[in-house]
């Protein structure tokens, strides 16, 4: 049997930046990912600023992306994020990165399989699978960061993360230099759509049936014959931070919001909290508290906003009139890319919109 503090299951963005930080700090823990070359099926895109809080090597960036596009039907609007950049990476490299940053602070990190867990009073027993063998481990906590097919949720809360089904595709004949966001009944239904760089050429998909991904295909005027994938994304609803010596966190802790577009800055970012409670010894409430305190009033006004404009194709009309505006496209960009908190005030926001429709009038 092995012995450690912390066993953390997932070795992703959230699991490998919780154990480099347990790490740097003194505390022993062991990190196991199921298979190191799992290439999650994710645009690869991360907020710039990223690789400065998390101390991460800016060689990983394959590309940097400079504007955000909004497309509905036949209308474009061009947004310029150049104060705050996406940069791409390849998921396989940087994941591999990521994990090798924590093996150098101290961690211990194996491939193999979590297989189940047994919770006493004062520590837990693990098993983990690797190369046939069955291995125990034991430790005072373990954190799940195994994803949206969470087998630790499973297990300890009885549950699974409420998710969506997104359907996609990689390309080859486009090398797309924005993020481009398609929205609108037809397209992404009550979601959206995107056409982003990647690693390699460029990635398409839908928050949204699997139908939506031809419309798409068709609106981008895509002749190349593509392979469709399909996986799932969290939704904003079902969050769980810790239970019975089990601290969630990432996309098992439902810990992201598809509408923010990008997800692995808030996947690292509520790790560094969960480890600096792990590493002051603090009460599991406070976990969750910090988290609160640093992403729900945006994550809030971001959900609101979303079932606000993307309700239908008339929203969206309402939508794309207010971005227009330099203002408020600036304002949105710091919502979505930087530490901005933004409050709705719905007086100022129905006076907008009744503007807008006695011009259409």
């Amino acid at each position: 049997m092995l012995e450690t503090d912390v066993l953390v299951v997932g070795g992703g963005p959230a699991g490998a930046t919780t154990a480099k930080y347990l790490s740097l700090a003194g505390v022993k823990n062991i990190l196991v990912q199921r298979n190191f070359n799992f290439k999650k099926p994710c645009g690869g895109g991360i907020r710039l600023d990223a690789f400065d809080t998390f101390e991460i090597d800016k060689t990983l960036i394959e590309k940097e992306v400079h504007e955000l596009n909004l497309v509905h039907k036949r209308q474009k609007i061009s947004i310029d994020i150049s104060q705050t950049p996406i940069a791409i990476v390849d998921r396989v490299k940087f994941d591999t990165a990521l994990r090798e940053h924590a093996k150098n602070a101290g961690t211990d990190v194996y491939e193999a399989a979590f297989v189940s867990l047994e919770i006493f009073e004062s520590y837990v027993i693990s098993t983990i699978k690797k190369d046939d063998v069955y291995i125990k481990i034991k430790s005072n906590s373990v954190v799940a960061a195994d994803g949206v097919n969470s087998k630790l949720r499973k297990q300890v809360n009885n549950d699974t993360v409420s998710a969506t089904m997104t359907h996609y595709c990689d390309i080859t004949s486009q090398n797309y230099r924005s993020c481009t966001f398609h929205v609108g009944e037809q397209v992404a239904q009550k979601n959206y759509a995107w056409a982003f760089p990647h690693a390699k050429g460029s990635n398409i998909g839908v928050v949204a049936e699997h139908k939506c991904l031809e419309v798409l295909k068709k609106d981008l005027s895509l002749q190349e014959s593509t392979k469709d994938l399909g996986y799932k994304i969290p939704n904003y609803d079902t969050m769980l931070f810790y239970k019975k010596r089990v601290f969630f966190v990432g996309d098992s802790a439902s810990q992201v919001l598809p509408f923010t577009y990008e997800g692995i800055y808030y996947a690292m970012g509520a790790a560094k909290i969960l480890a600096d409670v792990l590493i002051n010894k603090e009460l599991p409430s406070i976990y969750e508290k910090r988290w609160k305190e640093k992403y729900a009033k945006k994550f809030d006004t971001l959900l609101k906003l979303q079932k606000l404009f993307l309700y239908n194709d008339f929203t969206i009309r309402i939508m794309m009139r207010l971005y227009q505006n330099p203002s408020i496209q600036k304002q949105m960009v710091l919502l979505w890319l930087g530490d901005r908190e933004l409050t709705i005030n719905g007086a100022f926001l129905l006076k907008v919109i009744k503007k807008i429709l006695q011009r259409r009038k």
